[in-house]
């Protein structure tokens, strides 16, 4: 006998509800944090900056994204981060997921991101890479569970394979300037197949912008590669 998807989904919820993915209050099958963690996430929208997406009172473009040449078109993330004194509701949820193997947290991510997803030529949706040494410690790449439940919000295919990384660079905490974190990653991912991306715009997954130099790295490898456009969407971002 068989079951539609949403009598599968309910007995599921009821089995094993949901909980805020930052204090493990109940909440909503489809809500990532209960009221109060949410109260205390500084969502982030306009007006920003149209490039980069850091916030800005005029919603005018940043010094940074009035270069010529940038690699990424438009960056977003969906709340400011802070994880260091006090850590924020978003940067535990995001330590759980990461970390502590809550994998069932990336299809609620996912539903945050996609309202900060917003040009419809997006062809293919793709993860930051992970070196394979990192993944076989980690187990999984978050930005790429996270991917497969956007790609298929947003009705598009995805490549989890599209990019590489080819160098483990060490880890980018701790490196404090822009310069040495872009010099960490430089050179570090490869596009394998430049046919897959060659003429598309590609929509970019992490999980969190510090500096940008990560994303930076893999857009310029993609559109080396021949990507017509790199979008990134991130989960948060360090302001």
């Amino acid at each position: 006998m068989r079951y539609p998807g949403s009598a599968i989904r309910l007995v599921a919820d009821l089995l094993c509800p949901e909980r805020c993915a930052a204090c493990d209050a109940l909440v909503p099958p489809t809500e990532l944090l209960c009221a109060l963690c949410l109260t205390a996430t500084r969502r982030l929208g306009p007006p920003e900056c149209p490039g980069c997406g850091v916030p800005r009172t005029s919603g005018s473009r940043c010094g940074a994204c009035t270069l010529p040449e940038a690699p990424i078109r438009r960056a977003r993330a969906w709340a400011a981060y802070d994880g260091v004194a006090h850590p924020s509701p978003i940067a535990r949820a995001i330590a759980r997921f990461k970390y502590h193997g809550a994998r069932r947290l990336g299809r609620r991510f996912a539903a945050v991101l996609a309202s900060r997803v917003s040009a419809p030529d997006i062809a293919l949706v793709l993860p930051v890479p992970l070196h394979p040494r990192r993944l076989r410690d980690r187990g999984f790449n978050q930005s790429a569970v996270v991917a497969r439940h956007l790609a298929r919000s947003l009705d598009r295919p995805v490549a989890l394979g599209a990019v590489v990384r080819t160098r483990d660079t060490p880890s980018q905490v701790g490196r404090a300037t822009v310069a040495t974190r872009a010099a960490n990653v430089a050179g570090a991912f490869t596009v394998p197949r430049p046919a897959a991306v060659r003429g598309r715009s590609v929509l970019l997954v992490d999980d969190v912008w510090t500096s940008g130099a990560t994303a930076r790295a893999v857009a310029l490898c993609l559109r080396d590669a021949g990507a017509a456009a790199v979008d990134v969407v991130t989960i948060a971002r360090v302001l």
